[in-house]
């Protein structure tokens, strides 16, 4: 009944959409400013866009703050709210194009903000306002490193644009002093809450651009009212206090980020204040979730002082009620934001909406989305294949999504001769009838999660699928994946995710239950050069190159597809939890040589040991000749390298750790030839790599394909 009541108080019908509109109220901007690229010293976005709300009349200070003023007269209020966001500024750039960060958040507002970029999509915004996408270094689950990034260690951050040297880092316009954040996913959880990225970073803008939309209709009864968008909120509050020492307030409110779950009213540092005070008790009065509190010490640098508040009596600072408060899945209810728009409309003697047609005006979803970047350059049709399977979830045990494109994805001949088998692998028979003698396979899963409890509070208790590390997937949204459809959620630092459910019985209503896979949300985003990044490349490259392998295959014209050897081609199943997929297929057929397409795992990175699996990103595919599931024969390596060389495929051989489906065979007979593409930040959010290395391992897999079933090869003795 409880969630029925709060889904019926979002629900704006168009009459009362109508009336905001009458009244000044704008919905969707607690969205738009809250997925803004707005670091502290770089708020050109989030200040444009409060100017272009705010009009004509709104002025910028030396600090880059916008103040409008509405009313005349005493007492003369001063209402602040923040524009930026934490994040970093480029201190240097590599030789190898990596970019070294200082962060631009003093104190971090969580000890482990540091942690809260590796292997993380972002972007450098670069002076004048242009921005590329790029990844946050980290080590690789595979290797045994100390998994430095927990340390939050600042010379182990590195940022990774993609480029391959420092020239080309500034080719691209990258200088020292540009700015570095995380990128935004905006998300509603449940029927009354939100996140995103430090979302209380800009909670206060909104509520104070509501307000400005009331008084542009009436001005204040109440005096004056002067509202400041401030800059550096998180570096030293430099905003803040030109805001005070302009304005010259009789009474000052701050909307700060931060704080813990309750929203509260605190005086400013300096002791009791009267405006607290009675703010609180207007809040109490109109039954408000918004209690007293003690505050906390604002920073105003080494060499700043805490006496900016001209009347301490008459200043207070407000907080919202954050969940999660200083990391990028902050929690906030757009209903406490109203209450907070109510009580300070109160305090100015201004009328605003209803507070259920405010909390809905402040959550709606904008009315029109950024648009996305146009495709990168180089998108050749091969990376555009990448591109659809990577977008696509396919966590192990539940890849029935991977596997019904790959299906729609492959020619109409090759589709008459693909089936899937009782494991639930897809197979594409070629050559002759019966058990294959040669496989070439590559796995349709990814890493993800698992429901294994959900708790009476509607808390999910998830398990990994795969090997991935916990600790890189905290803190971030995630989807689960149930009977009734995708169910947005977040996931904190102890493996557990928020729904949106307040009860068990909530979750169940949502489609939730035991064993329900989950998946991290995904975005291919290109990088320079031709280097990309997203989930799951790993292993949809694999995939990718099969399916284009087969797509360039004229079954017309090559008389190998009907009468040669029998040949497989295997989209596999469960491979990250155990290569079960292919081990179905191993033991039920006599094998002779087994070609298993996955990535491998670099140390092409500024945060690994370069003692072994150096394969350089843009050097060509990778002959994985060694790694933790075996050895692959000499001679086989080098009839590779000819077969390569001969096609003019630019190729590197490599020692890396993990395994791979093709280990699976070798007791049985078979020859192992693992085959790859460098990539860096395996198994993380944030996985790079050269698509040159992606289309030249395409290119060696068509014209293995067409070798076993044309005139194969000798035999090789093991």
């Amino acid at each position: 009944m409880q969630l029925a009541r709060s889904l019926t108080r979002w629900a704006l019908s168009a009459a009362a959409l109508g009336s905001l509109a009458l009244i000044g109220i704008r919905a969707a901007d607690l969205e738009a400013l809250a997925t803004l690229h707005a670091a502290s010293g770089s708020e050109g976005q989030a200040r444009g866009y409060v100017l272009s709300r705010l009009g004509n009349t709104a002025r910028v200070d030396n600090t880059g703050s916008v103040h409008i003023r509405f009313g005349s007269g005493a007492p003369h209020t001063l209402l602040v709210a923040g524009l930026d966001e934490p994040g970093y500024v480029v201190s240097g750039i590599t030789e190898e194009g990596y970019l070294h960060l200082k962060r631009l958040a003093e104190p971090a507002p969580h000890y482990e903000f540091d942690s809260f970029f590796r292997a993380q999509p972002a972007r450098v915004t670069m002076h004048g306002g242009g921005w590329l996408y790029g990844v946050a270094a980290a080590p690789s689950v595979h290797f045994d490193s100390d998994r430095g990034y927990r340390s939050g260690a600042a010379d182990q951050l590195y940022f990774d644009a993609g480029a391959s040297s420092e020239s080309d880092a500034r080719a691209a316009g990258i200088r020292v002093l540009d700015f570095v954040t995380r990128e935004k996913e905006f998300q509603r959880l449940g029927p009354d809450r939100v996140t995103a990225p430090w979302i209380s970073s800009r909670a206060g803008a909104a509520v104070l651009l509501q307000l400005a939309g009331g008084m542009k209709g009436k001005p204040p009864s109440q005096g004056a009212v002067t509202l400041a968008f401030v800059t550096h909120q998180y570096f030293y509050n430099q905003g803040l206090v030109r805001a005070i020492e302009s304005a010259k307030p009789d009474r000052v409110v701050m909307l700060s980020y931060g704080g813990g779950p309750r929203a509260e009213i605190a005086p400013s540092p300096g002791g009791a204040s009267q405006l607290a005070q009675t703010l609180v008790e207007q809040a109490r009065a109109r039954e408000f979730g918004i209690e007293r509190g003690s505050g906390e010490r604002l920073s105003f640098g080494p060499f700043g002082t805490d006496q900016v508040w001209e009347h301490p009596d008459q200043s207070a600072i407000i907080t919202f009620g954050v969940e999660n408060s200083g990391t990028p899945v902050e929690v906030v209810r757009p209903r406490r934001l109203a209450e907070v728009a109510a009580l300070l409309a109160g305090l100015c003697g201004i009328e605003l909406a209803s507070l259920d047609e405010l909390a809905a005006a402040l959550a709606a979803p904008p009315a029109k989305r950024p648009a996305e970047p146009a495709a990168p350059a180089g998108m050749t049709p091969f990376v555009s294949l990448v591109r659809e399977l990577t977008a696509i979830p396919g966590v192990s045990e539940g890849e029935a999504p991977v596997r019904q494109a790959i299906s729609r994805l492959l020619p109409e001949w090759a589709r008459e001769r693909a089936s899937e088998d009782e494991k639930g692998n897809l197979v594409v028979r070629l050559g002759r009838a019966g058990s294959p003698e040669t496989v070439f396979i590559a796995h349709m899963d990814e890493i993800g999660f698992k429901v294994s409890r959900i708790a009476s509070d509607g808390e999910l208790q998830v398990e990994s699928l795969g090997g991935g590390a916990t600790d890189l997937f905290s803190w971030r949204p995630i989807v689960a994946h149930g009977a009734k459809g995708a169910v947005a959620g977040i996931m904190t630092r102890h493996g557990t995710v928020d729904a949106g459910a307040a009860t068990a019985d909530e979750a169940a209503a949502l489609g939730i239950e035991v064993g329900m896979k989950l998946s991290v949300p995904k975005k291919f985003r290109p990088l320079l050069g031709r280097r990309a990044t997203v989930r799951s490349f790993d292993d949809r490259v694999g995939c990718a190159a099969l399916i284009a392998a087969l797509r360039a295959m004229d079954p017309k014209s090559f008389r190998g597809l009907a009468g040669g050897p029998p040949v497989w081609i295997v989209f596999s199943v469960e491979e990250e939890v155990g290569l079960r997929g292919a081990g179905a297929i191993a033991e039920a057929h006599n094998v002779r040589r087994v070609y298993p397409i996955d990535s491998f795992v670099t140390s092409d990175s500024p945060v690994e040991s370069k003692r072994f699996a150096n394969a350089r990103l843009g050097g060509g595919f990778v002959f994985r000749a060694i790694d933790n599931s075996g050895i692959a024969p000499r001679e086989v390596v080098e009839q590779i390298a000819r077969l390569a060389a001969a096609n003019n495929i630019p190729f590197q051989f490599g020692v890396t750790a993990g395994g791979n489906d093709g280990s699976r065979f070798v007791r049985y007979g078979a020859v192992n030839i693992p085959l790859g593409w460098p990539m860096r930040y395996s198994h993380s959010p944030g996985e790079v790599i050269d698509l040159r290395d992606a289309e030249a391992l395409e290119a060696i897999v068509r014209a293995l394909i067409e070798q076993e079933l044309g005139q194969g090869w000798p035999e090789i003795s093991q």
